[in-house]
């Protein structure tokens, strides 16, 4: 007898992966008022820095229709803003707009998030996770990159 496909597809296994984790972020979030998507786009501008729009679509894999939406919503609500280049005047570098007690209010909602998530593996096996995830993506970045 044949197994489902659909229970040994790595793939089906991360897209239900990302839609948990998403669902439990979202849930997390909820008292800071953003979004598990808003979230993700402010960790990234105060993590990595200030950035363009091309760098950070790079940084969170999505199509530039997709990021310029949410951008164009957070930066009406006060949550980033596009400054002109000074490298680029054609460009926007992107910047984080929010308060140090908003930031520490959803780092710890993200990290509260995480642990969740990720509760049943070791540390070893953690770590052994995003290495292989990392793997993964490094190979995929220049195959996306060229669509």
């Amino acid at each position: 007898m044949q197994g489902n496909r659909l229970d040994t597809s790595l793939a089906n296994a991360v897209v239900r992966l990302f839609r948990l984790i998403n669902r439990v972020h979202g849930r997390g979030l909820k008292p800071t008022g953003l979004s598990a998507e808003q979230a993700h786009v402010l960790s990234v501008l105060w993590w990595r820095g200030a950035m363009t729009m091309g760098a950070l679509q790079r940084q969170l894999a999505l199509s530039s229709a997709t990021l310029t939406g949410a951008i164009d919503r957070m930066e009406e609500q006060g949550l980033v803003r596009r400054v002109p280049s000074e490298d680029d005047k054609r460009a926007f570098v992107l910047e984080p707009r929010t308060t140090a007690k908003k930031r520490a209010q959803v780092d710890a909602a993200l990290l509260e998030g995480e642990e969740l998530c990720f509760s049943a593996l070791t540390q070893a096996e953690r770590d052994q996770l995003l290495r292989l995830l990392d793997k993964c993506i490094t190979h995929l970045e220049p195959t996306a990159a060229a669509r």
